[in-house]
Order: structure tokens, then C-alpha cells, then sequence
């Protein structure tokens, strides 16, 4: 034990650290993996989650100082759901989220493994079959789910697993106090009871947004109209936002309600003083540091007897473990510097694949943008395979102590199912999804904020007057890093 735990211990101060640190780390924003409290066995002030129970050689002892690979199991059982599928088919996992803190690396990674991979899973009975991978759960519960994960991306080698339930996701986020979300989209489906709308019903307008109880879970489960990189994608985004906006003290002046919140809907493997102290350790090399998204290489969706699978080859499988495993940290990752200058411009955009904004969509933010206070700034740059128009939306923006302030989003299709990017402005000069890291650029007089996922520019912005913009990639971060910063560079505000 370092002299750092050994003080800690002593002083009590450990309790309450491991308590926020750990979930933090292990916060969840997927529609079942909402958080984990880990029991600690001999301290009255905690209440520690139901014991999980797995088979013989499931889960994989960590070595003390070494890396923690943590399998987080949501389940989409709800009684009570719109949804026919939730009230009347047996329970998948929902979400499978392999979450790894490695004290070498200055990050902590996340990858989540799409629910419909199509993957071979060996009952406990010895029966082989080839179904989608959240079939697993129904099959033979967490000790299956992980054994499949595991023979499907071998190199992994889970150390704990932490189920959790529909109504702690729900209870976390309204404890916590919601979450401000880029919205990408309008998300909308109004249940009538038909074919076509026959699963939970939601509204979420497109733009930064403080996301509840409920509605974030609706907006992080969608998936009707989404691919299923797009769905765990969100999810992920969700869970960062989460984590940057929170903090272990925002989890700490929130114990006994959090506590409450999570009792009866997280399952854990993890007990006992041993395994918490070294988990401690590797939520104390965590905190501070970005969460990675780490992105499932495969083909795209194809469908075989009637469903539709994600596949993945042997090589796509083999790269996909090792960016898990050993990924650089943003840190290392070099921006590239886009100039739209002078006379190679149009050669420069078109070597990007971009092309010039439709007037009709410019004629769409002239319109919205007549009474407000802030100018919008339109990119007069996009992707050449655009879809359907802009969705141009001027509100107010609460902050979190209620006041008020104006706001606009230019929502904008990338022209394949699910994937939108776009730009928003706001004279709330300090939202909580520009407190984060990030690097600085200069192009074309204006200095612009990086911010990376990974190896990907996520967000790029820029103030001008009493305001501040940014452009949001796609929910999966499909624009390159030189296609994000020549459209930032190419936004003017409307005349």
C-alpha cells in the first residue's frame, strides 16, 4: 500500500473518493449501464450493490498494479415500455460496454460492442449457434454474455462485470441533476399504436440541451432510425459529458440520494477491501483524463434470413482489440493545419470532398435567424453527399443556475441513416461542453478551440462578439479532422 492510500485510509477520506472516483469511471449513459457503486463490505455508511454471480472462469484476475477491463451489461427488460418488443420478447443486453483503466495510458478507454454482431455463441449446454451477440444474455445470462465477448474479440480478458437495470440509469440522471447534450437531430416518434410507430414514443429537438430522467434515456436507447455505430456512439458522447460535467465532488455532495438511486439496480462481481483498494488506484490514474471512444471496425449492415447483422472480419477484429488495448492518448495526436486561402482553394475543397452550401439551406438560416440577438454563423462548406435540408432551429438555452440565453442550431445530414453534424451559437459564453481539454488553431484570422475523441476532432470552435460557436462532428465522428476544420473555417455569419 502506497503512503498516498495508507493516508487515505486512515484518514476515512477513502470511502467517499472511491465512492465518486469509481463512478465516475464507470458511469454509463447507454439505456441499462448507468453507473456502479462498488460494496464495500465492514462500512455501515455504504449500501453495496446485489452480488452478481458468474461461472467458473468467467472473469479473469487482475494483477495488482496492472489494468482493469470492466464488462458493463445493460439489460432492455421494461414491463411497462411502449415499446412491444421491451414488454413482450425475453431480455437482451441491451448495451456491452467494455470499459478499460490502464495506470501506463492518459486515458480511460471505452468500446462498446454493437448489439446486433453477428458472432458464434456455445451454450452451457454445448449448443452452437450464430445470432447476433446480445442474444447471448437471453441465452445464459452475464457468464455467457462475457464468455461470447470474450471468444469474439480475443485479447480481452474481462476482469469485473457490473449489470445494471432500466430505473438506474433513470434515478442516476435525475440525482445528478441532468446532463447538458449536443443534439443532433430532431428525434420523434409519436406512438398510435401502428406498425410503423409502435415502439416508445419521444420528442428532442435538435441543439445543446440539458437531457432528464426519461428523456435521456429515450434519447440514448433510439435506435429506429439509426444505425447501430450511430446508437453506441451517442451513448458514448453521453457518457463523456456526463463525466466532464459532473466530477467526483458533484458525486460527493450527492452520496445518500445516489446511493438510493442505484441500490436495487446494480449487480456487481466486485466485493471485498482487496479488489476496491486496487480499483481505487486506477480510479485515482483515471480522474482527470479523457474518455476514449474507441471505434468497432466492420462492414457495413447486411442482412442474412431476414435480419440485419454488423459484421466484422478477422482483421477487423484483431485492430479493433489492439486500438482498445493501446491506443494513443489525444495528447500525441498531431491536428492538421487547413488553409482555404488563396488560388488552390477550390482545388484544396474539392480534394476534401466538400462543396459549396445550397442557397436554399443559406435562405433556411436567413430566415431563423431575423430576431436574434447573436449572429448565426452558417458554413458556407459542407460534405458533396448531403441529404435531406437543414434543420434550423433558434431557442433558449437555461444554464445551470436558470438563467436565460439565446441559442440557435443548424442541424445538417450527412446523407446516411443516423449521421448528422452541425453548428451552434449561443451568448452563453461558458456551456459545459467547451470546459474540456483541447488544443488551439489559428486559420484565417480567427483562432479556433480543438477538441478531440481519440484521434478525431469531435468539436471545433471560435467566439466572435458576445457569443461563442462550435461545429459538432457526427454522433460517430465520420468528417475527417481537415474536412472539420476547412467547415469551421468556411462559416460567415448570415448577412
Amino acid at each position: 500500500m502506497t503512503p498516498f492510500e495508507a493516508g487515505l485510509r486512515t484518514s476515512g477520506l477513502w470511502k467517499k473518493f472511491l465512492l465518486g472516483s469509481l463512478a465516475i469511471v464507470l458511469l454509463s449513459a447507454t439505456a441499462a449501464a448507468a453507473a456502479v457503486l462498488l460494496e464495500v463490505k465492514h462500512v455501515s455508511d455504504l449500501i453495496g450493490p446485489a452480488t452478481l454471480q458468474t461461472s467458473a472462469g468467467v472473469i479473469t484476475p487482475a494483477q495488482a498494479g496492472k489494468a482493469e477491463t470492466i464488462l458493463v451489461i445493460g439489460t432492455d427488460a421494461r414491463k411497462l415500455s411502449q415499446d412491444v418488443a421491451d414488454r413482450e420478447n425475453p431480455p437482451h443486453s441491451d448495451t456491452m460496454l467494455l470499459i478499460r483503466m490502464d495506470p501506463s495510458h492518459h486515458q480511460t478507454s471505452e468500446l462498446s460492442v454493437p448489439r446486433d454482431l453477428r458472432t458464434t455463441i456455445t451454450t452451457v449446454a454445448g449448443a452452437v449457434t450464430t445470432q447476433k451477440i446480445n442474444a447471448a444474455y437471453t441465452l445464459g445470462g452475464v457468464s455467457l454474455a462475457a464468455k461470447t465477448v470474450e471468444s469474439t474479440l480475443p485479447g480481452i480478458q474481462i476482469n469485473h462485470i457490473v449489470s445494471v437495470n432500466f430505473a438506474g440509469f433513470r434515478k442516476l440522471i435525475d440525482t445528478i441533476g441532468c446532463v447538458y447534450v449536443y443534439v443532433d437531430r430532431h428525434y420523434y416518434n409519436l406512438n398510435i399504436g401502428t406498425a410503423a410507430t409502435d415502439y416508445s414514443s419521444i420528442d428532442i429537438q435538435p441543439g445543446y440541451q440539458q437531457l432528464c430522467g426519461q428523456t435521456a434515456l429515450d434519447y440514448v436507447r433510439y435506435r429506429h432510425t439509426d444505425s447501430d455505430f450511430v446508437r453506441v456512439a451517442r451513448q458514448q458522447d453521453f457518457v463523456r459529458q456526463a463525466k466532464q460535467q459532473i466530477g467526483v465532488q458533484g458525486l460527493l455532495d450527492k452520496e445518500d440520494l445516489l446511493l438510493k438511486a442505484l441500490h436495487s439496480a446494480v449487480a456487481t462481481d466486485i466485493h471485498g477491501t482487496a479488489q476496491i483498494f486496487h480499483l481505487f488506484t486506477l480510479a485515482a490514474f483515471s480522474l482527470g483524463r479523457p474518455i476514449r471512444q474507441v471505434a468497432f471496425q466492420s462492414d457495413p449492415n447486411v442482412f442474412i434470413a431476414g435480419g440485419s447483422y454488423v459484421v466484422s472480419t478477422p482483421a477487423q477484429i484483431t485492430a479493433t482489440v489492439s486500438d482498445f488495448l493501446n491506443g494513443n492518448p489525444p495528447s500525441k495526436i498531431a491536428v492538421p493545419t487547413v488553409r482555404l486561402r488563396g488560388a488552390t482553394s477550390a482545388k484544396t475543397v474539392a480534394a476534401l470532398g466538400l462543396s459549396a452550401t445550397p442557397a436554399n439551406d443559406i435562405g433556411l438560416a436567413n430566415v431563423a435567424s431575423v430576431g436574434l440577438p447573436i449572429r448565426m454563423y452558417e458554413p458556407r462548406l459542407r460534405l458533396q453527399s448531403g441529404g435531406a435540408p437543414d434543420d434550423v432551429r433558434a431557442y433558449t438555452l437555461r444554464d445551470e443556475n436558470g438563467a436565460r440565453h439565446k441559442a440557435y442550431v443548424i442541424s445538417i445530414s450527412r446523407g446516411l441513416v443516423g449521421e448528422y453534424y452541425g453548428v451552434e451559437g449561443t451568448n452563453w459564453l461558458a456551456p459545459p461542453i467547451l470546459a474540456g481539454t483541447h488544443q488551439t488553431r489559428r486559420l484565417g484570422g480567427r483562432t479556433y478551440g480543438v477538441y478531440l475523441d481519440g484521434s478525431h476532432i469531435r468539436v471545433v470552435s471560435w467566439r466572435s462578439g458576445h457569443a461563442v460557436y462550435w461545429l459538432n462532428n457526427t454522433e460517430d465522428t465520420k468528417l475527417t479532422n481537415r474536412q472539420m476544420l476547412a467547415i469551421a473555417e468556411s462559416a460567415k455569419p448570415i448577412a
